[in-house]
């Protein structure tokens, strides 16, 4: 747990920086395509203003990712340069920073991990990683004969029937 003791913070600041073990952040379980490192790192300023302090800085992890699309194991490097918050010390000294930076990790996650904006992922019938080889499994063709009746539609023919009528 990353924690600051607010009666030793002066308006000048102080610096926190080092690693933190990810067990300590409760990371674990968010996702089954995500491998947690055992340390993040983090370089923080804590500052004492009127009525409470405020923290700013950077975090950086490298999370160990399965891909999406293609499940090839790849590394997600996480720096988030953004970190602010404003704490009240009320008449507690210490202060826990741990959950607020637990979010700041969090809202850098993207939507879908993918190894690369170019990976053409897994052929959906025989399986192979396309990124490797080009699939001819021919299972895009069976794929399709369910839709073969709709394209014998003649849709600017009938179009034409109903402006007549």
């Amino acid at each position: 747990m990353i924690k600051v003791n607010a009666n030793q913070v002066d308006f000048n600041g102080i610096r926190l920086y080092g690693h933190e073990k990810v067990s300590e952040m409760e990371f674990e379980g968010l996702d089954n395509l995500v491998t947690f490192p055992e340390k993040m790192y983090y370089d923080l300023t804590v500052t004492l203003v009127n009525g409470g302090i405020v923290v700013s800085g950077k975090l950086e992890l490298n999370l160990e990712c399965t891909c999406g699309r293609c499940l090839k194991k790849y590394e997600h490097k996480i720096q988030y340069g953004e970190v602010c918050h404003f704490f009240e010390t009320g008449e507690k000294s210490e202060i826990d920073l741990t959950p607020e930076l637990r979010e700041d990790i969090l809202i850098t996650f993207p939507q879908n991990f993918i190894c690369s904006s170019d990976c053409k992922g897994l052929c959906p019938f025989c399986g192979g990683n396309r990124n490797v080889k080009n699939c001819r499994c021919g299972g895009a063709k069976v794929g399709n004969e369910c839709w073969s009746e709709l394209d014998k539609l003649d849709l600017a023919s009938s179009k034409r029937k109903r402006k007549n009528a």
